[in-house]
Formats: C-alpha cells, structure tokens, sequence
C-alpha cells in the first residue's frame, strides 16, 4: 500500500479507534453518577454517544471545506469566539465555583474550548498574511504584538472563567506562533517574561489556586488526586478488568470527566495505558509527517497550533492526573466526557483530514486525476 494511502487510513483507524474506546470508558465510568444523580445508569454514555455523532458529522463538514476559506472567515471567528467569552461571564452557568458554560439546555456550551480553535485560526492567518508580506522581518514590534494582543484578549476573558487550564494552553499556543512565525527572540523572550510574571500572580494572589498548590506539594496531593493516583495503582499491569474500578463509587466524582485517564488505567492496567497513550501519539506523528511534507505555508501554520492544542491537552490531562502538575480541569481528547469539547476535536481532525487531502493532491499531482480522491485517500 502507498505510504501516503496508509497515512489517510491510520488517521482515520485511529479516531474510530478513540470513538470506539470514548463509549466503552464512558459506559462503564459514569453509571454510578448516572444513576445516584439522574436515575439513569448510562445518562452520560447516551449523551457522549449524541456528541459524538455531532462530532462526526462536524467532522465530514471541516473535512471537506477547502482549510485555506478560514483566512477569509478567520477575523469572524475570532469576534465569535469573543463574543461567547464575554456572554458566558455575563450569563454563564456555574458550575463547582467555576463560571464557563452556557446553558443551551441540550447542550452546557463551553466556548473555551471553540475559542481555542479560533484562535489558531486566527493567528495562523495573522501570521501567513505577516509572513508572505515580509511585515514581520520589517515590523516585528508590531507584528509580534498584533498577534498577542489578540491572544492577550482571550487570556483574560477565560481566566476570569477560572479556567486557568485553558488560559496556560492558549498562551503556549500563542508563544508557538510567534516561534513558528520567526519573530526575533528577545521579542519572544520579553513576552514570556511578562506572560510569567502574570500567571505567578494569577496562581498566588487567587485563593483556590493556592489551595491546590498546597495540595500539590504534600506528600498525597489531597483530594482528586490523591484517588486518581489510587485507581492508576490498583490498575498495576493487566487492570481490574472492564467494569470493576473502584474509584468511580464516589471516590472520584470527575472520573467520567478530567480524571478519566485514571479510571481507563485502574480497569485497563499498564498494558491498556500503553495502547492508549500509542493510539495519541500515532494521531500527533500523523499530523507531524503531514506539518513535515505540506508546502503550503498556511497548512503548516493550521497543522502547528493543532498539534500544540492536542499535545498539552493529552499531556497536561495524564500529567495532572499522575500528580505530575497540579490538578486543574483538563479534558482528555475524545475520551472525556463533554459535548463542546468532543465537538470542538472532531472539528479540528476534521481540518487536519483536509489538508491530509490537500498534501495527497500535492504528492500525486497529475497522477490523481486518473483516480477517485477519496479511493485514493481511503
């Protein structure tokens, strides 16, 4: 088989895969919440299964609008973006002390999670217009700080939300694309300073913050992650076995949620975390070899901020939940419970199988004319 025919196919393997093992997980994570707070023991599969088939939908979608229409509509998402920022801290849910989501009564919309792909939208724009006018190289002051002004915008909106997950990864992303974009690096190094600077205060000057810093540093962690460590070590190597977890009685109350890394490892053991942790790493290599081969330099831009969004969500959920780092709400890809989150990571594989069809286009030039696209790619 093709080398570039096997790429199209193992993305796609592996997001089945995911989907596969995200209802699996759900079903036998979350009956006991389900039943104690709804009567229902498979309330949150049956939703996940809903959001999932959103997701695929939105995924055909993306899949196949051309990725180089966002630098048209990129300046309309990001004022989208903002606008659901700023309406769910004026009529927004609260939820655990925590104000991030609208309540559209089918669906808690948390537009965090769409903000995050506006805004690599956004600045992928914002970057490929600088770059391909030679702005940068003659204005990187005021390059650099158009770029960060809008994603300084963001920042604040979601950490008055109290996402301070979400804030740390959209700054991450931000500071990638000022590297990618080849800003000097004393203009970087100036703004990682400062962006420091702030998230110290923003830790130590917020009460809960510091709680869970404190929490962090004791010998057991305290709390969540004091019982996500417990079901990752009852898991040793083969697992309990599907169905029988322990922590999901009440233990753990967000083991459906931000701490289902743990609950997989307890029923699935070492070998299933392999498999797990295997299936994210073959979807972030895929989208390297993709970043690698495309020429198109907008591509490149778009495939660099989703592997960075991908990549601190999956690392930053495994790490908070091995005591890595400390606990904040981070969902893990596709696997976490959660309507905005499933649907905002279907729409972005979506945009990444687009520009897998765009490199195949690239590769075989005229040899792709005598052949279907889509037998070609599949």
């Amino acid at each position: 088989m093709n080398s570039k025919k096997i790429l199209g196919t193992s993305f796609i393997i592996v997001i089945i895969i995911l989907s596969a093992l995200s209802l699996i997980t759900i079903a036998s994570l979350s009956f006991p919440k389900g039943q104690k707070e709804y009567g229902k023991s498979y309330y949150f599969l049956m939703r996940q299964a809903i959001w999932l088939v959103v997701g695929w939908g939105l995924f055909a979608f993306t899949a196949n609008v051309n990725y180089k229409k966002y630098k048209d509509i990129a300046k309309y998402l990001y004022v989208i973006g903002a606008f659901g920022l700023i309406l769910v801290l004026l009529a927004g849910k609260t939820v655990n002390g925590a104000k991030r989501w609208i309540d559209l009564r089918v669906i808690l919309l948390q537009p965090s999670e769409f903000a995050k792909l506006f805004l690599i939208i956004t600045l992928s724009t914002l970057a490929y217009t600088f770059k391909t006018r030679n702005k940068i190289k003659k204005f990187p002051k005021i390059t650099s700080g158009i770029m960060m002004i809008s994603s300084f915008i963001y920042m604040f909106l979601i950490l008055f939300e109290k996402a301070f997950s979400s804030t740390a990864q959209i700054t991450i992303i931000a500071l990638t694309y000022l590297f990618i974009a080849e800003v000097k690096f004393s203009i970087i190094s100036t703004y990682s300073a400062i962006i420091g600077i702030g998230g110290w205060l923003a830790i130590t000057k917020v009460g809960y913050r510091v709680n869970r810093l404190v929490e962090y540093k004791s010998k057991d962690g305290g709390g969540q992650t004091a019982e996500s460590l417990i079901a990752i070590a009852n898991g040793k190597v083969s697992g309990r076995f599907y169905g029988n977890g322990l922590q999901k009685y009440n233990f753990l109350p967000e083991i459906h949620t931000d701490y289902v890394f743990s609950g997989f490892a307890e029923e699935n053991g070492f070998l299933g975390v392999l498999f797990l942790l295997g299936l994210y790493a073959a979807l972030l290599i895929i989208i390297g070899i993709a970043l690698r081969k495309i020429k198109d330099l907008y591509a490149k831009y778009l495939l660099s901020g989703i592997f960075i969004m991908f990549a601190t969500q999956i690392i930053g959920n495994v790490a908070v939940a091995s005591q890595l780092i400390p606990s904040t709400g981070i969902p893990l890809p596709m696997m976490s419970y959660g309507g905005s989150t499933m649907i905002v990571v279907m729409m972005t594989l979506g945009i990444v199988y687009n520009i897998l069809r765009a490199l195949y286009r690239q590769e075989m030039g005229s040899n792709l004319d005598k052949m279907r696209e889509m037998d070609y790619m599949m």
